[in-house]
């Protein structure tokens, strides 16, 4: 199910259950959307979704990291800015992130997994390094890069007059992130940064809008967990089982919080 909601005067958040979020800024002579989602159709429809709320030409795309179910629609945004991370370009211009990544799409036998095969993978074409502002029509923007967490390249859109910051998977209200290409080390070091903007609201990649208690909660969670699995590989006597059913029982009702086990092996395995 998709649900747009107007979060702030132009600013929309496209929530769909189960799958990727997007956002949809609206100024007075053009849109940026942030995500293009996992492959053109989706793409598509979210430009569907645009033109209903505006005619106006899409000016910006921003890829908020560059994993394939959040920039592999990019191909749909011919005549858009697409804004990313120095990292996120270097990870999408890598043939062997790439491959893995199709491997992975097409073995899991999604509704998505046949056309991913012929994603045209658009990197962004214009990067930062460490933070970024614009002037979005009479909107300010900043693009905020704070370190390695969830990707080497996961960037934050803050929007500071309404105090609204889109967050990418780094900081999820009530789910558990994806560990695989993490760098749990530099995490909770992002996530200290990442605090101290203090917003009034995020809107993450997957799952619902949050607020800052949501988001300290979030933080709270990454440390518990990263820390633990630290504790996990240089211990050998810790029981593993036993720490998975603690947190299935603290963290009950947590989006992906069933994947617990598998999560805490891809945390050991980056360590």
């Amino acid at each position: 199910m998709t649900q747009i909601e107007e979060i702030a005067n132009g600013v929309y958040a496209r929530i769909v259950e189960g799958l990727t979020n997007s956002g949809i800024i609206v100024g007075p002579s053009g849109i940026m959307v942030i995500d293009s989602l996992r492959v053109p159709s989706h793409a598509r429809a979210l430009i569907d979704d645009v033109k209903r709320i505006s005619d106006k030409p899409i000016k910006y795309l921003i890829d908020t990291h560059s994993h394939w179910d959040h920039s592999w629609g990019n191909e749909e945004f011919n005549d858009s800015v697409i804004i990313g991370h120095d990292n996120c370009f270097k990870e999408m211009n890598d043939g062997e992130w790439n491959e893995k990544w199709l491997n992975t799409i097409v073995s899991a036998n999604d509704p998505w997994s046949e056309e991913a095969k012929t994603v045209n993978i658009t990197p962004p074409n214009l990067t930062f390094r460490d933070e970024m502002k614009i002037f979005f029509d009479d909107r300010e923007i900043v693009f905020k890069y704070f370190g390695k967490a969830h990707t080497s390249g996961d960037i934050f859109i803050h929007l500071p007059k309404e105090n609204i910051l889109f967050t990418g998977d780094v900081v999820q209200n009530k789910g558990i992130p994806f560990f695989g290409d993490s760098y749990p080390r530099d995490w909770l070091e992002t996530s200290k940064k990442i605090i101290n903007v203090k917003p009034y609201m995020f809107v993450a990649g997957h799952g619902k809008i949050g607020n800052y208690t949501d988001m300290i909660d979030a933080k709270i969670f990454v440390d518990e967990l990263i820390n633990d699995c630290i504790n996990i590989k240089h211990e050998n006597n810790i029981d593993i089982d036993q720490i998975t059913k603690i947190y299935k029982q603290k963290y009950s009702g947590w989006r992906k919080i069933e994947a617990i086990e598998s999560t805490i092996q891809d945390v050991i395995g980056r360590l």
